[in-house]
């Protein structure tokens, strides 16, 4: 993952006038990162345990095609594990610049070696999900044909399977991964002390049950190499190496995730999130879109994310919230959002969460103590992993919707209709959004970038038509 050892024997601490900030940056970022490691590894983890999707795939093998439930079901799960490997890849992105800063910063060898940890555990259940999929799922062409097939939906483009096939085969990767293997093992007591460090213990584990893959001989990736030049000539899909999504694990002196989405300044800018700001009230639902962010990939509907708003700390104080003291420490000014994203369910700063390009306020149509009720609900979840298996009868991990759920849900005749999709019980920021359409416990006060150019801040009446009209759209399209 990175090329040279001497990036991580760089000693001394940072000096410049910014490097107290720096390293307390730093120290943010890798804890996000291992949260985000402790999210991540069960959903591409559990590749090992496919008997449902592998009974799915049998039948169709059997009778030469998908019936729509069963192609819904292997889509679905095959959505998981790309927004699963797409959020790894931003991980390995966003610690590499740590573990091999390439701007001239000095960060303390300790440091450097955390991170490179935390990415090095990242590629390895990279590694391990895609040699699953390709030799244990994927194990026949009518099963490869379908995973290549292109699914809007949920934002799947063309060939993703070939892609990930020609990236597990990749020669140029193999002998970068070897490297990153050889630096782990250059330091392997050092890495192994790292058990003692709170934010690194669970890594640790992840790392040892999924490093064994990367432990592959020459023979066996010149094997899987012809095996995927096979693949490749009988589906005559070369034009995937320009098509793909993003390209896994440059490994060298940078680590890649190339998504091939524009780098633009999101359409809500400071001075529509100041009218915004102004508007929110504590208890309110954000609906949200990123046009081009990772937590938008392989997600249906036009909103894919959902956040709640609680407030600044003295409207928590007014509202007479119940939050234990170590939360409440945590909840203080900026921070007004309880938002579940890749590394967890975290207070988080509104400026943070408005970082989107449209957004959507529902208000919950209750009394005052209602919502004090449902805010004091939801916080207790804070701190809690993100649950990329979306299982809703777990509550020790959530999704980003069941923070609403698990705050809303039976207050005050609100109900929540949990449904099947894919053979999961779900709700969807979609369905959130349908209760608000339809007036059933919300009422939708704010909508703002839902169409290109427009940055009209529509509120009250305006709400409900501009949103039937996009539900309407979509439909038809």
């Amino acid at each position: 993952m990175w090329q040279h050892t001497r990036s991580l024997r760089t000693t001394g601490l940072t000096t410049h006038s910014g490097g107290i900030l720096a390293a307390v940056e730093h120290e943010q970022t890798i804890a996000a990162a291992s949260r985000s490691i402790q999210s991540l590894a069960p959903a591409v983890g559990g590749l090992a345990d496919l008997s449902a999707e592998r009974i799915a795939c049998e039948r169709a093998v059997s009778r030469g095609y998908f019936t729509p439930d069963e192609d819904e079901f292997v889509r679905h799960r095959f959505a998981q594990y790309l927004g699963a490997r797409a959020a790894l890849l931003q991980t390995i992105n966003e610690l590499e610049p740590i573990a091999n800063p390439h701007d001239g910063s000095i960060i303390d060898e300790h440091t450097q070696l955390r991170a490179f940890v935390i990415g090095y555990t990242a590629v390895c259940l990279l590694v391990r999900a895609a040699h699953t999929l390709v030799a244990e799922l994927a194990n026949h062409k009518l099963i490869q044909r379908k995973l290549n097939e292109a699914e809007p939906t949920f934002g799947i483009p063309r060939k993703q399977y070939t892609t990930i096939y020609r990236a597990l085969t990749s020669p140029r990767n193999a002998l970068r991964i070897r490297r990153v293997r050889h630096l782990a093992e250059q330091r392997r007591a050092e890495i192994d002390a790292l058990a003692d460090d709170p934010l690194l213990e669970p890594v640790l584990e992840y790392l040892r049950d999924a490093e064994p893959f990367v432990y592959r001989r020459f023979r066996d990736y010149a094997r899987a190499r012809l095996s995927y030049r096979w693949h490749s000539w009988r589906r005559r899909r070369a034009s995937a190496m320009q098509q793909s999504l993003f390209a896994i694990m440059e490994l060298g002196g940078r680590v890649v995730a190339d998504i091939h989405s524009p780098i633009a300044p999101h359409r809500l800018n400071d001075s529509i999130r100041a009218e915004i700001e102004s508007i929110l009230e504590p208890g309110d639902v954000l609906l949200s879109r990123h046009d081009t962010a990772f937590s938008n990939l392989f997600l249906p509907g036009f909103w894919p994310h959902s956040s709640l708003h609680i407030g600044p700390e003295a409207q928590r104080e007014l509202l007479c919230i119940e939050v234990d003291a170590l939360r409440a420490a945590r909840w203080v000014d900026p921070i007004r959002v309880l938002e579940a994203r890749k590394d967890g369910v975290l207070f988080r700063p509104l400026i943070d969460t408005l970082a989107v390009d449209a957004l959507l306020v529902l208000r919950p149509t209750v009394d005052t103590p209602t919502i004090a009720k449902a805010i004091s609900r939801a916080v207790q979840h804070e701190g809690k992993l993100y649950d990329f298996e979306f299982d809703f009868f777990r509550s020790d991990r959530l999704v980003c919707t069941e923070v609403v759920y698990r705050a809303y849900h039976g207050l005050a005749g609100i109900e929540f209709a949990l449904s099947e999709r894919a053979g999961k019980t779900v709700l969807t920021a979609e369905d959130i959004v349908t209760l608000g359409i339809e007036k059933r416990g919300f009422d939708p006060v704010l909508l703002f970038g839902v169409e290109w150019g427009d940055e009209t801040i529509y509120t009250g009446a305006d709400v409900t038509p501009k949103l039937t009209e996009l539900r309407n759209r979509q439909a038809s399209s």
